[in-house]
């Protein structure tokens, strides 16, 4: 019995290793369609997670972004060392809109790699998309210091600001409406759409409040100037 066993092991062991090699050699040729069939046929044989990695990678190369998440899963379940794993996880989640999910997954990929650039890349981008400003700002920016040539870093740095920006303005406006800062952001508004005479009602309105708030002088200068 051991021995019919130990033969029936060897053949499915060596099954495990055609189908496994067949799909390097496609992935390799840039087949990723025919190595995920081949990883499929391997891993119906054997579990692994290593395995169950190399397809959620093909799957990620043909964009079936969803069909990647539940290998990347049983990945780590089987191997809960694999940082790759995790990190892939965290962009097909965030691919498809999981942001909070993709945060968890992610933090947990910097704890196993916390000095791996693309790691961080995601990181701070994902708490962005969940618009932690300050977090990912701090991540993105420590980065850029690293990746001087990453325009991509940057872009999003610079879209974030923008963004963080808009937000907090609009949470004056909205907490403190007849504030100078809200009269302000008011008038920055009615100027960027080119209503130069109600932006400077606007500004008025803030001076009168705050006779020394910083730039509305030079905002109701430049507004008179336009209008």
């Amino acid at each position: 019995m051991a021995f019919a066993l130990a033969l029936l092991w060897a053949a499915l062991q060596s099954g495990f290793d055609q189908y496994l090699a067949s799909a390097k050699k496609a992935e390799a040729a840039g087949d990723f369609h025919a190595a995920e069939k081949e990883y499929e046929k391997a891993l119906a044989i054997r579990p692994d997670g290593e395995t169950f990695q190399r397809l959620g990678l093909v799957r990620h190369m043909q964009n079936e972004f969803d069909r990647a998440i539940p290998a990347f899963e049983k990945a780590i379940r089987l191997k809960p060392d694999l940082w790759g794993a995790y990190l892939f996880l965290g962009i097909d989640c965030y691919r498809t809109n999981q942001f909070p999910k993709a945060l968890t997954v992610l933090t947990h990929a910097a704890k196993l790699r916390p000095a791996e650039p693309e790691v961080q890349f995601w990181l701070g981008t994902t708490h962005i998309a969940l618009k932690h400003y300050l977090d990912g700002q701090e991540i993105l920016e420590e980065l850029s210091k690293r990746q001087l040539e990453n325009l991509e870093v940057l872009r999003i740095l610079a879209q974030s600001y923008s963004d963080y920006a808009v937000a907090l303005h609009n949470r004056v406006a909205a907490e403190h409406p007849a504030s100078a800062w809200a009269f302000r952001i008011h008038g920055q508004a009615l100027e960027s759409e080119g209503f130069c005479e109600a932006a400077l009602a606007e500004y008025r309105k803030a001076q009168a409040l705050k006779p020394d708030m910083e730039g509305v002088r030079e905002s109701i200068t430049r507004c008179q100037a336009k209008h």
